[in-house]
C-alpha cells in the first residue's frame, strides 16, 4: 500500500490535546481537543515530534517532521499568559553519563500528586526530543523539592530549587544554576509552496534489465515484433483521445530524422481498446493513417503492458500506475535505460543515448538528481550493497517473467542474476524450472545440481531434481533425490505426492497410498494430492475409500475435469448411478474436451436410456480422438438402437 503512495493514515490532520486533570474526585483524567486552535491541524502526513526549549523561555517548542512537504516545521510556543518553569540537566557519575532512563519527581506545594518526567534516549517515532527536562508550574511559587531517581539506583533529594530557574545536576553533587545560553544561529523562516504538478517525470535506469521478446499488432493486424537488439528502440504507447500523445507523435514525425540519424527507431503503439480502455481502435488507425507517421505504429496488448508493468515496478520504489504519454529508451543491447513519463522532447531522448554506456555509480546519480560524490567506485562495501540490489531486481524481475511464462526473458534473467550472484541457489534452481516446463529436463538437472553445489540442504532443489531424473526415466536416482527432500522437510509441498506418483508408476500401489495419504495431511489444500490418493483407492479396488478424497479434490478445484470423472468413476462402482451421472457431467463442464469424461457420460446416458445424449456425447469423444477403436464401437452400439448406420 505504501508503495503505491498511500498511507495508513496520511491524510489525517495534526491532533493535540490538553490534560485537564483530574477534577473530579475518584475520577480519571480528562482530555480536550486542542488541534485547531493551537494552530497544529497541518495537513501533511507527519512522522517525528521533537520538543526542546529553543528559545529558552521556559516553554517547550516543537520541530516537527513531515513525510510530505513541508518536510520541516518549527512551532515556537509563545503563550500569551507564561507560566513559571523549572528546567534541569541531568549528568550520571556512577551510570551512563547522559543519564538516560532517570526519573525526576518535582514536589507541588499543597498537592499529593508530583509532576514527573524520565530522561529517555528516544521519544516516539523517529523522534528524540532534548535530554534537558522543562517542568510546568503554572503559578506555583518556590521552594521547589526534586527527587532524581538515578538509572544505577541511587535516590538524590534536591531541595530547595527556585523556578524560573535552569540547574544543572550532576549525580551526587549539589546542582548549579546556568544561564540561557546565547544563541547564534537564526533562523529563516520559508512559506510553505506546493510544487505544481510536474509535465514530465523522466526516470533513468540503475539496473539496466533487458526487454522480453514481445510480439504486437500493426494497424492491418499483422504480427510484428518490438526490435531488441542493434539499434535504439523508443517504445512509446499512446491513444487516439491523448492530446498531449498527439502532440509527441507529432514532434517524433517532424524529427523522424534526426531520430534516425541517431539509430533511434520509433515504435509507436495504441492503447484504444486494450484493457479497460474505452476508445475504439479503429479510430487510433484512422488517426495514425491521417498524421502520416513515417515509423512503425501498431496496437499495444495486454501482454505488453502486463510486461511494462512489472518493469516499472521492479526498477522504482513506487509501485505506480503507468501513464500516457509514456515512452520508453531501449538501448541497443535491448536494455531499458529511461522511462518517460509525459513528452521528454527528441533533445532529451539524443541525450539520453549514452546513458546506458555509462558506469553504474553515474546512473545512479542521474537517477538520484542531486549532487553529492558516489562511494561505489572506492568504497568495495557499497559496491557489494550496490550489487545485491541488482540481483534482486533482477531475480524478482526473472520471477516475474517465468510466472507469466514468458520463458526466454525469465531464462535470461536468471542467468543474468547468476552472473551477478554465482552463488545464489534460488536463482539456479528456478533456471532449472524454466527448462523443465519447456521439457529440457538434462538442463534442468544440470541447473538443479549446480543449486544444490551451492545449498546442500535445498529441499525443493532435491524434490525438483527427482522430478526432472523421473521425466527422464531415471527412477532409482529420482526416489533417492525425493526422499532426501523429505529428510531435510518431511512437510514439503507436493514432496509425498511426487514420490506417490513414483511407486505408482512402478506398480507399488499400497506404498503409493501412504505417499498420497501423506501429502494431505502435510499440504491440506493440495488438490491434486486429494485427486491421486482417491485414485489409487481406485486401483486397489476400494471405491467406497476413494469417495472422500475426491469430494475433497473437487471442492478445493471446482474446474478439476480429471477428479471429478474420478469421483464418477468411484460412484458408479458402488451402483450409486445418479451421483456418478451428476460427477461425470460436472466433468464435462469444467473439461469439454476431456476424453475419458465424454465417454463416461456417453455410457452412462446409454445404461440410462437417454441414447440421443449418448450419441452426442459420444461423437464428440470420437472428434477428439478419430482413431480410437473403442469410441468407434461405443458409439456404433448407440446408434444401431437409434436405428442408424
Amino acid at each position: 500500500m505504501m508503495k503505491r503512495g498511500r498511507s495508513w493514515s496520511g491524510r489525517e490532520r495534526h491532533c493535540v490535546y490538553l490534560n485537564l486533570g483530574n477534577k473530579r474526585e475518584g475520577g480519571v483524567s480528562r482530555f480536550a481537543n486542542l488541534s485547531v486552535v493551537s494552530g497544529i491541524d497541518f495537513p501533511e502526513d507527519g512522522r517525528a515530534l521533537c520538543l526542546t526549549d529553543w528559545d529558552h523561555d521556559g516553554d517547550l517548542d516543537f520541530w516537527i517532521s513531515n513525510r510530505t512537504a513541508p518536510q520541516l516545521r518549527f512551532m515556537r510556543n509563545d503563550a500569551s499568559r507564561a507560566g513559571k518553569f523549572l528546567a534541569l540537566r541531568l549528568e550520571g557519575r556512577k551510570g551512563n553519563r547522559d543519564a538516560i532512563g532517570a526519573r525526576v519527581e518535582v514536589a507541588v506545594p499543597g498537592q499529593d500528586i508530583p509532576f514527573l518526567k524520565t530522561v529517555r534516549a528516544g521519544d516516539g517515532y523517529l523522534a528524540q526530543s532534548s535530554k534537558e527536562l522543562v517542568f510546568g508550574l503554572g503559578d506555583i511559587e518556590g521552594p521547589l523539592q526534586v527527587t532524581v531517581r538515578w538509572p544505577g539506583g541511587a535516590v538524590q533529594v534536591i531541595e530547595n530549587l527556585a523556578p524560573d530557574a535552569r540547574y544543572s545536576v550532576a549525580e551526587g553533587e549539589n546542582p548549579a544554576r546556568w544561564n540561557r545560553p546565547r544563541r547564534e544561529l537564526a533562523l529563516q523562516e520559508m512559506p510553505a509552496k506546493r510544487e505544481p504538478p510536474r509535465e514530465l517525470v523522466r526516470i533513468p535506469m540503475v539496473t539496466l534489465l533487458k526487454v522480453p521478446s514481445l510480439s504486437y499488432r500493426t494497424m492491418d493486424g499483422d504480427s510484428a515484433a518490438i526490435p531488441r537488439k542493434g539499434r535504439f528502440t523508443l517504445l512509446n504507447l499512446w491513444a487516439s483521445w491523448c492530446a498531449p500523445c498527439l502532440a509527441e507523435l507529432e514532434e517524433f514525425k517532424e524529427r523522424h530524422s534526426d531520430l534516425l540519424d541517431a539509430g533511434v527507431e520509433v515504435v509507436a503503439l495504441a492503447l484504444d481498446g486494450v484493457g479497460e480502455d474505452a476508445g475504439d481502435p479503429a479510430g487510433a488507425s484512422q488517426r495514425a493513417d491521417v498524421m502520416g507517421l513515417p515509423f512503425r505504429v501498431g496496437r499495444a496488448s495486454e501482454q505488453i503492458l502486463t510486461v511494462l508493468e512489472r518493469l516499472h515496478v521492479r526498477l522504482t520504489p513506487m509501485e505506480l500506475d503507468l501513464v500516457i504519454p509514456l515512452s520508453l529508451l531501449i538501448d541497443r543491447e535491448g536494455r531499458l535505460s529511461v522511462i518517460y513519463k509525459g513528452a521528454p522532447g527528441v533533445d532529451q531522448i539524443l541525450s539520453d543515448l549514452t546513458h546506458s554506456t555509462v558506469p553504474r555509480w553515474k546512473r545512479l546519480g542521474a537517477a538520484a538528481g542531486l549532487g553529492g560524490v558516489s562511494l561505489e567506485a572506492s568504497h568495495p562495501t557499497v559496491a557489494k550493497a550496490t550489487d545485491q540490489l541488482e540481483v534482486s531486481q533482477r531475480f524478482q524481475f526473472a520471477q516475474d517473467m517465468w510466472q507469466g511464462r514468458l520463458l526466454d526473458a525469465a531464462e535470461i534473467q536468471f542467468k543474468e542474476t547468476l552472473a551477478l550472484a554465482p552463488d545464489f541457489a534460488e536463482a539456479a534452481n528456478n533456471l532449472g524450472l524454466v527448462h523443465a516446463t519447456r521439457g529440457e529436463h538434462g538442463k534442468a538437472i544440470e541447473a538443479y545440481r549446480k543449486a544444490l553445489s551451492l545449498r546442500a540442504n535445498f529441499a525443493t532443489a532435491h524434490m525438483n531434481l527427482g522430478l526432472s531424473l523421473q521425466a527422464g526415466n531415471k527412477v532409482a536416482e529420482a526416489r533417492q533425490s525425493l526422499q532426501r527432500a523429505l529428510e531435510l522437510d518431511p512437510v514439503l509441498p507436493e514432496a509425498n505426492d511426487a514420490l506417490g506418483l513414483l511407486h505408482a508408476k512402478m506398480g507399488e500401489l499400497v506404498v503409493a497410498k501412504s505417499y498420497f495419504k501423506k501429502e494431505t495431511e502435510v499440504n491440506p489444500e493440495f488438490a491434486e494430492g486429494f485427486n491421486h490418493l482417491g485414485l489409487i483407492h481406485l486401483s486397489l479396488n476400494e471405491a467406497k475409500g476413494a469417495l472422500a478424497p475426491l469430494r475433497r479434490s473437487v471442492a478445493l478445484n471446482p474446474q478439476n475435469a480429471d477428479a471429478f470423472n474420478n469421483l464418477g468413476v468411484a460412484y458408479k462402482r458402488l451402483d450409486r448411478l445418479e451421483e456418478a451421472g451428476r460427477a461425470f457431467e460436472e466433468s464435462v463442464r469444467a473439461g469439454p474436451r476431456f476424453v475419458p469424461a465424454l465417454i463416461n457420460l456417453g455410457l452412462h446416458y446409454l445404461n440410462a436410456g437417454k441414447l440421443a445424449e449418448a450419441e452426442q456425447k459420444l461423437a464428440e469423444a470420437l472428434a477428439l480422438q478419430p482413431n480410437s477403436p473403442k469410441i468407434k464401437r461405443d458409439l456404433l452400439r448407440v446408434r444401431s438402437l437409434l436405428g442408424r448406420k
